[in-house]
């Protein structure tokens, strides 16, 4: 272990013979040098404080992402990154090593860099920006003007009360505000975190559908998993007058929840319970939890909401259990997730034929499928998420995550007025759908109306205020196709720092800053793609990206021209 050398975000060190300058993203050896993503670099700043230590992978998710909620792919993908960048290997490292089950470690040793040397850095950074374009020096200077003026308008604005943040729609309306915090995994097995989780989110599913009530969205809640935070802070954050929050330990078929409604304005219980019993029963609790909260908040219920809260989504509790275990690794967001999903689905369907949430989400895998080239054949995936969303709607047609993924079908077979349709009627049928109006914005946007969709996305968010960030993917899109490159950009970088995966934000990314006169990150983006062994294609991109209007598919191919990506 080398002797502990005080190492900070600005000041350049050593790793073993590269040189380490977290200021600019670079490390350096000889002729060689690596631009690093800023979360690997944080990732690697945090390894070398603690040279010869092993962190752990929530200690480092915690510096690295300071609180925001990541794929769980983020953190590796950092590691492989930095491999790479060092010409490491993890079957026998020289640099990071893998220690299982616990995280990792710098075993390389760290050095300070000399004082001579950071000057000669310095000066090298100083001669190649002295070499920039005119063009990229007044670009530069525009996006800092462009952002100066935003900032003394909000600053007026904020003054004068007429901006108004990210909140729930409930400030501005007399419903309740409630949030489902995500249920405690009690269970030794951490792996019985999608059932608590699965929970959790079917709980805000059937309370979403009281029109007398206003539910946080699962993205939202879901930012406070495994944090200690107070009531108090998730009524300042969220806007909830209201917070459920409980705990779940399953053993077996046997299973023990605990829940409570808890008043947000002086965290005094409003009703707590304990269901303990076999898991066949789970339905039951569930009922009892939703009669409960509408109960203690004299909410009257509409006959339209009577019949959605009877309409229950299976009678199997197995398939049930496979479509919560397939949900959980949906939500990872990697094509290794999207398979077991589809597999954990199909279960679902195996044994219960008339479980509609099920093949609407089983309709989701083959879109993710088509939508970031995961499969060899195109159009039996459009043939495949139609047939499953209509299976859905078929079965149960007052559910809106039914119409939600048959609209993204829609909009990859180019049929934008059936798009708009099925988001209009999945609103209608949960009008605090927050993903609803994200898929309203996505048609618009390809329909050629990117400043209609960028007000309904702002709505979106304002549904959703600690959304997820395919959020800012649709955002980044929207500004992309209104000639907006700073704040493209600036939501590209934004959901990349959450999941460094993300392919869909690197190729949008690559666009706009070859528009915007920066090639070197536009290139440097393409490359990041080509080292995750993203084979692209412009042919593909061109044929499977729905633009409806050709200008619009025009100006995105060549910003990826730009960026340097050829036609082979």
């Amino acid at each position: 272990m080398s002797e502990q050398v005080e190492i900070d975000a600005e000041t350049p060190f050593y790793v073993s013979d590269w040189r380490v300058d977290p200021a600019t993203g670079r490390v350096s050896r000889k002729d060689v040098e690596h631009k690093i993503e800023p979360k690997a670099m944080t990732v690697l700043v945090c390894l070398a404080k603690q040279q010869g230590h092993v962190l752990s992978r929530e200690s480092l998710e915690k510096q690295a992402w300071d609180g925001v909620v990541v794929g769980y792919d983020s953190l590796a993908s950092a590691i492989i990154k930095l491999r790479k960048a060092f010409g490491d290997n993890s079957r026998n490292p020289q640099y990071i090593e893998t220690v299982p089950k616990k995280g990792y470690r710098l075993i390389s040793p760290v050095r300070a860099a000399p004082q001579s040397d950071n000057g000669s850095a310095i000066q090298e950074i100083a001669s190649q920006e002295t070499k920039k374009t005119k063009r990229n020096i007044a670009a530069y200077y525009k996006q800092i003007i462009i952002l100066f003026i935003f900032a003394v308008v909000a600053f007026f604005l904020m003054r004068s009360g007429e901006i108004i943040y990210p909140e729930n729609k409930s400030k501005n309306s007399q419903q309740p505000v409630i949030a489902v915090l995500p249920f405690k995994n009690l269970s030794d097995d951490a792996q019985q975190d999608y059932f608590s989780d699965g929970i959790t989110a079917d709980l805000i599913t059937d309370l979403s559908k009281i029109s007398g009530l206003s539910v946080i969205a699962r993205n939202s809640v879901f930012i406070f998993k495994n944090t200690d935070a107070t009531i108090r802070t998730v009524k300042d954050e969220l806007g909830a007058d209201y917070v459920v929050e409980g705990s779940i330990r399953k053993l077996g078929d046997q299973v023990r929840i605990s829940a409570r409604l808890i008043d947000a304005s002086n965290s005094i219980n409003i009703w707590a319970d304990r269901f303990d019993g076999s898991l066949n029963n789970i339905f039951v609790f569930q009922d009892k939890v939703t009669e409960q909260i509408i109960s203690s908040l004299e909410i009257n219920l509409t006959e339209k909401d009577r019949d959605r809260l009877a309409n229950k989504y299976s009678n199997s509790i197995e398939a049930y259990d496979h479509f919560l275990r397939g949900w959980q690794n949906l939500w990872l967001s990697s094509r290794e997730g999207m398979l077991n999903a589809r597999e954990d689905f199909l279960k679902a369907i195996e044994l219960d034929d008339q479980f509609a949430r099920a093949y609407a989400n089983l309709a989701l895998t083959y879109v993710y499928d088509h939508m970031h080239g995961w499969t060899n054949n195109d159009e039996l995936a459009l043939v495949k998420m139609h047939e499953y969303a209509d299976k859905g709607i078929s079965i149960d047609s007052k559910l809106p995550q039914v119409y939600w993924v048959k609209g993204f079908a829609d909009i990859f077979s180019h049929n934008y007025q059936l798009s708009l349709k099925h988001a209009q009627m999945a609103i209608d049928l949960d009008p605090g759908f927050a993903d609803g109006y994200g898929l309203l914005a996505t048609t618009l946007n390809y329909a050629g109306r990117p400043k209609q969709a960028d007000k309904i996305m702002q709505k979106a968010m304002r549904l959703n205020p600690k959304y997820p960030a395919i959020y800012n993917v649709i955002h980044g899109e929207i500004f992309f196709n209104m000639h907006d490159y700073p704040n493209a950009i600036e939501n590209f970088v934004f959901a990349l720092d959450v999941n460094p995966e993300s392919e869909e934000s690197r190729i949008w990314l690559a666009a706009a800053y070859a528009h915007f006169g920066d090639l070197e990150e536009a290139d440097w983006q393409l490359e990041q793609l080509k080292m995750n062994g993203r084979n692209l294609s412009l042919q593909r991109l061109e044929k499977v990206i729905p633009f409806k209007d050709p200008e619009q598919r025009k100006h995105f191919i060549d910003g990826l021209y730009k960026a340097g990506l050829t036609s082979e």
